[in-house]
């Protein structure tokens, strides 16, 4: 029996630079916590073409399970640990709630701690 309720309109396929895209945006809305700056390697792949989002990548495994492994700085004085679980738990939400995909891990590299001016 065919059920005329639902329709196959085909696949939906994200890109790896929407999820970094999304994880990047998702960061800049934690207070206290900021993506790595570009290195020289970035610039140069800019002026060939090539652009990503420094301190986010994006890979997609053989079973086409995702992980995002995320360089982050955090500012002085902030809890290391809670922080890296908040920015794991909100990039989880945000990917979820945005392209419905699960992910395999979130790795969070904490890279530096910045200083404020006192």
């Amino acid at each position: 029996m065919k059920n005329d309720d639902s329709l196959d309109f085909g696949s939906v396929q994200v890109h790896k630079k929407v999820l970094a895209d999304i994880v990047s945006s998702a960061i800049n809305d934690i207070e206290g916590v900021s993506l790595i700056t570009k290195t020289l390697s970035d610039y140069f792949g800019e002026l060939l073409g090539r652009q990503n989002i420094p301190g986010v990548e994006v890979v997609i495994d053989e079973n086409h399970e995702v992980t995002i492994d995320v360089k982050v700085i955090v500012r002085y004085g902030l809890n290391i640990p809670d922080m890296a679980r908040q920015i794991q738990e909100t990039i989880k939400a945000v990917i979820a709630k945005t392209v419905d995909i699960h992910l395999k891990s979130v790795n969070i590299n904490i890279q530096g701690i910045e200083r404020g001016q006192k």
